[in-house]
């Protein structure tokens, strides 16, 4: 873990790794997204961003979490714009890319660095997936909708989005999980 010194990643690394955040008007609101991502890397045990697993029980270390969240990010805003432009139905923009954006940032602690990728830590087994991104989100004073939005984005949480960025971010999330899971041949997420 960093020390109190130099963060892992400045916040330009975590612009250069995630592009979407510049497209946040609201400064303050990315500043604050790029602090959670920077405090979150460095109270893990990766040096990288881009080494963290999006999921290392069911795929591949090449299938990471950078890639997964700028698809749901870029797919977030996509889905919310068509819905706009087609049905009128309105939506937070900066709200939707930073609830997107941090929908997994808990998985830099639910899972650790080992040679061969990554795997399940004791903080993953404990706390369930969201809580603490939620957390590290509350902690910023971040509307109480975003948070609920990062808590409700996993069907491992009982709650049920209530806003519409939330029912986005639940679905992109699983959209492309699921599209992972079919390329690299495990079961989908999808039930019937």
């Amino acid at each position: 873990m960093a020390g109190h010194g130099a963060s892992k990643v400045s916040a330009e690394g975590v612009l250069a790794t995630f592009p979407e955040l510049r497209d946040i008007e609201d400064a303050s609101l990315r500043d604050i997204v790029i602090e959670i991502w920077q405090e979150v890397l460095d109270e893990s045990d990766w040096e990288r961003l881009e080494d963290v697993p999006k999921h290392p029980h069911k795929l591949p270390a090449s299938s990471n979490l950078v890639d997964h969240t700028r698809t749901v990010t870029q797919m977030a805003v996509a889905v919310a714009e068509a819905a706009e432009r087609v049905r009128g139905i309105g939506y937070d923009r900066d709200q939707l890319i930073a609830n997107a954006n941090l929908h997994d940032v808990s998985k830099l602690l639910e899972f650790e660095p080992t040679p061969e990728g990554g795997q399940g830590s004791r903080f993953g087994h404990l706390i369930q997936h969201g809580a603490y991104g939620a957390h590290k989100m509350w902690q910023k004073n971040l509307p109480m909708e975003m948070v609920h939005s990062v808590l409700a984005h996993t069907l491992t949480s009982r709650y049920v989005p209530q806003t519409w960025e939330a029912v986005v971010v639940h679905y992109v999330d699983y959209l492309d999980s699921d599209a992972l899971n079919l390329q690299h041949g495990v079961p989908l997420n999808i039930r019937k």
